[in-house]
């Protein structure tokens, strides 16, 4: 996320807080935050294909942190959410490296990086029953769906409109 992208999403909840501070109270009050810790280890056998690299196998951890909070109050509501991944790796080496795992390493492509990691913001706006997200999302959608089958989910930028 760019730093302009990030201090307009700040600007825009913090101007909406500003505004009244009973608003605050179901900001605060329906907001939730959780912490979810993914150990993944993968390990893959070439030796039959007769590749120049026997297997790939690597382990590592993954954390993330997710962040929503509740609506301020009024006919439009304002609200943010948040996620910071990070992945660790426990396990890899130049002539395992390659599962998919983990991130390679940019000076050495041949490994894998140590730890990489996101910072992710949503500004969310509430009208009725109609909400608008901006910034950060994993959709799960009939024709887009962020993976999550791997140690730390899929994430995209852009906007998000649900209508009822």
């Amino acid at each position: 996320m760019t730093r302009t992208t990030l201090t307009s999403h700040l600007l825009l909840v913090g101007g909406a807080l500003c505004c009244s501070t009973p608003a605050l109270a179901d900001f605060v009050k329906d907001s939730k935050a959780s912490l979810e810790l993914r150990n993944f280890y993968f390990n893959r056998d070439f030796r039959q294909d007769n590749s120049t690299q026997a297997k790939a196998e690597e382990w590592a951890q993954g954390f993330l942190l997710r962040y929503e909070s509740g609506f301020t109050e009024g006919q439009i509501g304002v609200g943010v959410d948040a996620i910071g991944l990070l992945g660790v790796k426990l396990d890899s080496s130049p002539d395992r490296a390659g599962s998919g795992l983990l991130k390679r390493d940019r000076e050495a492509p041949k490994r894998a990086q140590d730890e990489y990691g996101e910072l992710g913001l949503t500004a969310k706006l509430r009208a009725s029953k109609s909400t608008l997200k901006l910034g950060t999302l994993m959709p799960k959608l009939p024709v887009l769906l962020a993976n999550d089958s791997r140690l730390l989910p899929q994430t995209f930028e852009g906007g998000q409109l649900n209508s009822l």
